[in-house]
């Protein structure tokens, strides 16, 4: 199976066994009665989601964790959702499948390499570094020409890198 990290617990939230979620996830992953995973001794373990409040970070609780002693051996653990390519629409994709891509631009001139994804109010947007300066390129249609196997093609604007 195929996981993705979706999210980080921070620290425990009262003493029911909640707890606060770094919410990473490009997909809504935290809801009532989904499963998230984490990992121990290099398996998937899973947690029920019993309860989400909306915050920044948002307040969790899951099945059979009601006191803050059952939940504590779990902060700090990244959580993981199952990949499903079904979950994706025409021109969607996982932020982990586009990191590490390399980017080309239409004269099939390699110019980097994605090395995060970020979601800003204005969109996605792939973040890569040429010499050394971070930059950032909008991951919609005007920019990005196709996504392959193997790398992305963009449409390069002057000034865009």
């Amino acid at each position: 199976m195929n996981y993705n990290v979706c999210g980080k617990i921070l620290k425990t939230h009262g003493l029911k066994g909640e707890v606060k979620v770094l919410n990473s996830s490009d997909f809504p992953r935290f809801m009532k009665n989904k499963t998230v995973y984490y990992l121990d001794n290099n398996e998937y373990l899973p947690l029920k989601i019993r309860n989400v409040k909306e915050a920044n970070p948002l307040i969790v609780s899951f099945y059979d964790y009601d006191d803050i002693n059952q939940i504590i051996p779990l902060v700090g653990k990244d959580l993981y959702a199952l990949k499903n390519k079904d979950d994706l629409k025409e021109n969607e994709y996982y932020y982990s499948d586009l990191i590490g891509k390399d980017i080309y631009n239409e004269d099939n001139i390699k110019r980097t390499t994605v090395k995060d994804v970020i979601h800003l109010p204005q969109g996605e947007y792939l973040v890569c570094y040429i010499e050394d300066k971070r930059k950032l390129i909008p991951f919609n249609e005007h920019f990005i020409k196709e996504v392959l196997d193997d790398r992305i093609i963009i449409k390069e604007i002057e000034g865009l890198l």
